[in-house]
């Protein structure tokens, strides 16, 4: 089982065994496959979440494998407040529909290529809001260059930053770059991400 040990590079591989299961499947014990893969992708993802988030020790914590209850517990951390209720209703609600989706999957004797493909973009949905919902605390505010106090900060991905990749910013005036391998005021790294 995925645990606190998993990466996002589990999770990436994850979802990309499902996609070539679904590209080779005809039966439909394959289309279940793919569902196992997907659920396995989704423990994975709060598995890597939690390595990243800070829990209040008091908070009762699930089973590790229990995705519903990780993904409410994380996302009451990560949409704090009332003026995030909605969003915090909407990733609550997205991630349990998804794994109910996923699960009948895994065990539909009747699986079939039209559910592995709803189930695979579902799950591609969830990762994808997940990720974005914890790193928007570094990109959804207004960044000012330290060097040069600019506004023109860009935020990029590298893989490389360990222990998951993580995301660092530059400034298109001085080319001041947060990046942890670059000093300040040098060119972006070579291995520069997305």
């Amino acid at each position: 089982m995925a645990g606190f040990g998993v990466t996002a590079e589990d999770v990436f591989r994850r979802q990309e065994q499902a996609k070539e299961r679904f590209d080779a499947a005809v039966e439909a014990e394959d289309y279940q496959g793919v569902g196992l893969h997907l659920r396995e992708c989704l423990i994975s993802l709060v598995g890597t979440l939690r390595r990243r988030v800070v829990v209040d020790p008091a908070i009762e914590r699930p089973q590790d494998a229990n995705f519903v209850a990780w993904s409410s517990l994380l996302m009451n951390e990560l949409c704090r407040g009332s003026h995030n209720k909605e969003l915090r209703q909407y990733l609550k609600g997205i991630a349990k529909d998804t794994w109910q989706l996923v699960n009948w999957l895994t065990h539909d004797r009747s699986a079939n290529k039209t559910a592995s493909s709803i189930a695979i973009h579902g799950c591609d949905t969830v990762v994808g809001h997940f990720v974005q919902i914890l790193e928007r605390v570094g990109t959804d505010h207004t960044e000012q260059c330290p060097l040069c106090n600019s506004r023109k900060i860009r935020t990029h991905f590298d893989p490389s930053i360990q222990p998951d990749g993580d995301y660092y910013m530059t400034c298109a005036v001085c080319e001041w770059n947060s990046h942890p391998d670059a000093s300040n005021g040098s060119a972006l790294p070579e291995n520069e991400g997305l």
